[in-house]
């Protein structure tokens, strides 16, 4: 369940960084020589010379959790109506049944059974239904500065180089499940105590995590925007305006091989995530950063870096099923190398 830390669990605050996270830190300017490609999985909402938004680490997931709790929340509301149904037509409607002792115990502990079970499902089905669309993080190239829309609906800013980014294994080393996220931890002045912890959105395997870092830390460090901007193909259209159900279907598939083919035999299952997933989608509310924000992430007229779902969503479904063109294919690995050339030559690595 680390892949939902922060919304379902709080961050764990007012502590010291722990050895692995110091271990594991990520350090701004620079580049990891391990990974040296860039790639922004299918994170980022829009990007232009002045910033670039991404979506949060629960995008990515929103629908399952909610499905998850909500089937069985049906199924405990129905089973509580039904007992709710007996109760009223034995003591109402009923002339010659009379409740005894045992009828109002089972009857007292099965109602509190039930109204748990519906607090618990509930609980964590509202958490995605009835919120915001999506907690976006922006990332200003000008300022250096980082805003994350927080769970909460207050906004965090912070300066880019005063972060400390680390990476987190979210699951115990002997689950199947284990995986591996990026924190931006807040510290004190004594450089050691977490205040405050955002999550970037990509949660995976360990070896992908440095392509995505490098990502995130070429836009804000490099300039490399051009060949940055073509390595993106697949844009969440959730600025200003909700996602659709196809495009979340979408989503949720992004097939990296045609290996991955035979997750189409769990389609049924991933109709109904989606369908949840929708449902989330349309009781929510879409953030709005504050003007002064607003005013701090001016976009210039002339701008030659426009990427968002306008200029990005185009034959998605090819994409989606890992059948990109050769064009453009080669379009973006051919970006790719470029980067890894201009790093290169600064930081005279050999990558």
């Amino acid at each position: 369940m680390s892949v939902y830390k922060g919304l379902f669990t709080p961050y764990a605050l007012n502590r010291s960084l722990t050895e692995q996270e110091m271990a594991h830190q990520l350090h701004q300017w620079s580049p990891h020589p391990e990974f040296p490609l860039v790639n922004d999985n299918n994170t980022v909402i829009k990007m232009n010379s002045t910033y670039m938004e991404v979506v949060d680490r629960y995008y990515g997931p929103k629908g399952f959790p909610s499905l998850m709790m909500g089937v069985p929340a049906m199924v405990l509301i129905g089973g509580f109506i039904l007992i709710c149904a007996i109760a009223f037509n034995r003591s109402i409607l009923s002339d010659t049944y009379h409740w005894n002792f045992n009828d109002i115990l089972w009857g007292g502990i099965f109602s509190a059974i039930f109204i748990f079970g519906i607090w618990f499902c509930l609980s964590i089905t509202l958490k995605e239904w009835f919120r915001k669309t999506h907690y976006p993080i922006r990332f200003n190239r000008k300022t250096k500065m980082v805003h994350v829309y927080q769970i909460d609906g207050t906004i965090l800013s912070v300066p880019w180089s005063k972060i400390f980014f680390t990476c987190y294994d979210g699951v115990s080393k002997t689950s199947d499940m284990r995986g591996w996220g990026i924190d931006g931890h807040i510290l004190a002045e004594d450089n050691i105590t977490v205040l405050k912890t955002f999550s970037l959105p990509y949660y995976s395997h360990w070896e992908d995590l440095s392509s995505y870092w490098d990502f995130i830390r070429c836009y804000m460090e490099e300039d490399v925007l051009e060949d940055l901007a073509k390595t993106i193909y697949m844009c969440p259209p959730v600025a200003n305006r909700k996602e659709g159900y196809i495009f979340g279907l979408q989503y949720q598939f992004r097939y990296s091989s045609k290996i991955e083919y035979i997750r189409l035999l769990g389609l049924p299952f991933t109709l109904m995530e989606n369908f949840s997933r929708y449902i989330s989608m349309l009781t929510s509310k879409i953030p709005q950063w504050p003007e002064e924000i607003e005013n701090l992430c001016e976009i210039s007229p002339d701008d030659p870096i426009d990427v968002s779902y306008k200029t990005r969503n185009s034959n998605l479904w090819r994409y989606t099923f890992a059948c990109m063109t050769e064009a453009d294919y080669k379009q973006k690995m051919d970006a790719v190398e470029r980067i890894r050339k201009k790093l290169a030559i600064r930081y005279k690595e050999n990558y």
